[in-house]
């Protein structure tokens, strides 16, 4: 091997996931830029049949304390940080006779999954050097190219090849953004990690429903939100209420859907061909409800509908995936709560609540509903298939709206929702009142959670559009119910089934 002294530029390499090494070695080897590195990358190098420098016979100072020292000496900082164009620090850098190290290609131990193991597997999982050795790089993205995941070993490639042998300025940059953020996200989930352990693995939050109330989260064998956080200010009992009752809703669909959650109920469902367009109609089912609220959405957020969003204030969005020019539109937002890739869970097979007798307990309402459920009671008893799909989509939104509840619908979208009323016809009054404010669409579709009573709620949803019901039967007076809607040349579908959700 030829000397150190006789190259004039290094990559330090020191990467815990080894995929593509190879492919990163070439490309050091083809612009005639050396490498150092330690322990099993070093080995691992030298094994595919290029030329390595241990990094500890460079500093004359051996890996230590079962190999949690390896990186952390003076003559390495010193060779990455100093400036180039300093004249001071370059004195202090030839007076070490250490290469000049250009290019830092470092992961990190994988922390994230050791968080469920033994406390200490998962402490040896913490990585120091790394870390150090990302932000001193990063730091001096000056002259220094930082390389934090093997996916960008290609876009290094074309950077030097674009630019005859050397990176840019712009993309050395980049990169150091990138670095910063993933030692901040990593930095966090030792946070996380380390904030569960104080309290046998139940998460402390701010405060509960209102400031004066001490609230956690218990640990949950299933999902724990606050891992799939991504961004955003700390999360709050509010929060994770809303996110909860929109994961109920997304359970219910399978097309691009959206859902906006406001104090624990929805304030606009739609489903549509795109994202997109279903994020359109669930907005404008009630703007004014959703200024603040919690978004949902069964499908990955691209740019295009990232710039949407942030022309309105919420406080949390849920996605299962965010496109990376999505994330940048949502970076200049920086309290907006992010949270990425959850899982929805298998719907729980018994709810509880804490009451002062002790602790009731139910199976839950995982009933998937289809037109199979349904029957149509009516003398006008042919449903267009428009009709057929927006009583199924308004049977299954209303299903998770708190009681009494009516939903109001037309094309998969909701056009005015009725919740949390003591009778049923101030339900049915407030679903229409919020359907005039921005909508005077003929023939929609209403649901209910229960039966109608009586027909007062029939008559004023009949003289504001509606022209098909779908209802619980149940009730002594379902004949009447029946012989009204004949009278008026209504359709009525029986669900057979009674969603309360109080």
């Amino acid at each position: 091997m030829v000397s150190h002294k006789k190259i004039n530029s290094f990559a330090l390499v020191s990467v815990f996931n080894k995929t593509k090494i190879s492919f990163l070695c070439k490309i050091l080897k083809q612009n005639k830029v050396g490498i150092i590195s330690t322990g099993s990358t070093s080995k691992k190098i030298k094994s595919l049949g290029f030329d390595c420098f241990e990094i500890s016979s460079l500093t004359n100072f051996n890996e230590a304390l079962d190999g949690r020292v390896k990186t952390l000496h003076p003559k390495i900082y010193i060779s990455i940080l100093h400036n180039r164009n300093n004249d001071n620090h370059k004195k202090a850098y030839d007076e070490i006779n250490f290469p000049k190290i250009d290019y830092v290609v470092v992961n990190l131990y994988p922390f994230s999954k050791f968080t469920n193991k033994k406390d200490k597997e998962a402490i040896e999982m913490i990585d120091v050097g790394g870390p150090t050795l990302l932000r001193a790089a990063a730091k001096n993205y000056d002259s220094v190219t930082t390389i934090s995941s093997p996916g960008d070993y290609k876009l290094l490639k074309n950077n030097i090849d674009k630019n005859l042998g050397n990176t840019d300025l712009s993309f050395r940059k980049q990169m150091a953004k990138k670095t910063f953020g993933l030692t901040s996200k990593y930095d966090q989930s030792i946070y996380r990690w380390l904030s569960q352990k104080k309290i046998k693995k139940n998460i402390i939050l701010k405060y509960g429903e209102n400031p004066n109330e001490k609230a956690v989260i218990k640990n949950s064998k299933s999902v724990n939100i606050i891992d799939y956080q991504i961004q955003g200010k700390e999360i709050s009992y509010n929060n994770i209420l809303d996110i909860d009752s929109g994961l109920d809703f997304l359970s219910e669909f399978t097309e691009p859907t959206t859902v906006i959650v406001k104090h624990n109920n929805a304030c606009g469902v739609a489903s549509s061909k795109s994202i997109k367009k279903s994020f359109i109609k669930a907005f404008s089912s009630d703007k004014k409800s959703a200024f603040g609220g919690v978004i949902l959405t069964n499908k990955k957020i691209s740019e295009e509908l990232a710039k949407l969003i942030v022309k309105n204030f919420f406080e949390v969005l849920v996605s299962p995936g965010f496109t990376k020019s999505a994330l940048k539109i949502f970076d200049k937002r920086k309290n907006v709560i992010l949270i990425n890739s959850i899982k929805i869970p298998k719907a729980k097979k018994e709810t509880t609540k804490s009451v002062r007798m002790g602790t009731l307990v139910q199976t839950n309402n995982n009933l998937k509903l289809s037109m199979k459920n349904f029957n149509v009671v009516s003398k006008k008893n042919k449903l267009t298939q428009k009709e057929r799909d927006d009583v199924l989509f308004a049977f299954r939104v209303v299903k998770h709206i708190k009681s009494n509840a009516i939903v109001l619908v037309k094309n998969k979208q909701t056009l005015g929702i009725g919740a949390g009323q003591m009778n049923r016809f101030d339900a049915t009054k407030l679903a229409i009142m919020k359907y005039k404010e921005s909508f005077s669409l003929k023939n929609i579709v209403c649901a209910s959670d229960a039966f109608f009573p009586f027909v007062d709620s029939l008559k004023l949803l009949m003289k504001n559009n509606c022209t098909c019901i779908v209802e619980p039967n149940g009730s002594i007076n379902d004949h009447k119910i029946i012989d009204f809607v004949d009278k008026n040349k209504l359709k009525l579908i029986f669900s057979n089934v009674r969603v309360f959700k109080h």
